[in-house]
């Protein structure tokens, strides 16, 4: 069975592109060897994300990542066993700011850190999958 994790976390002030794109490196290097998937927003001075994969090494992934100093706040919203992965061909898709459109943020009633009032697990998985998704239709248009 596979797991599925989604969080929120505040990004350590002053992380720039460049060390997102590092992380983002690593961590496809990391995930393929893992058979983990997911998708990263990085947003308003947070991340937001999705894991997926064998529940043992989502956990390993998940401990490292509230030990990262890169984060902090870090608020786990959802932790489910899922039949099929939604970021099944993406190591670690990637959103930054300029590539989810303000359409698509105000569909979703979008607020920096997606409030856990307003969002719940389930509904940042949602919000994650479509910039991603949006993105990838983009890039194929």
């Amino acid at each position: 069975m596979i797991e599925r994790i989604a969080y929120v976390s505040r990004a350590r002030p002053g992380l720039t592109n460049a060390d997102v794109y590092d992380l983002v490196r690593l961590s496809v290097n990391r995930n393929s060897r893992h058979g983990l998937t997911g998708g990263l927003l990085v947003l308003d001075g947070y991340f937001l994300q999705v894991l997926e994969g064998d529940a043992h090494r989502v956990d390993e992934r998940y401990r490292a990542i509230a030990a990262d100093p890169r984060h902090s706040a870090l608020e786990l919203r959802l932790r489910a066993p899922v039949r099929e992965r939604l970021f099944a061909d993406e190591w670690m898709a990637l959103r930054l700011p300029e590539q989810v459109p303000a359409a698509l943020r105000s569909a979703f009633g979008y607020a920096p850190g997606l409030p856990a009032a307003r969002f719940d697990g389930a509904r940042v998985v949602d919000f994650i999958h479509a910039c991603c998704r949006h993105a990838a239709e983009d890039a194929t248009a």
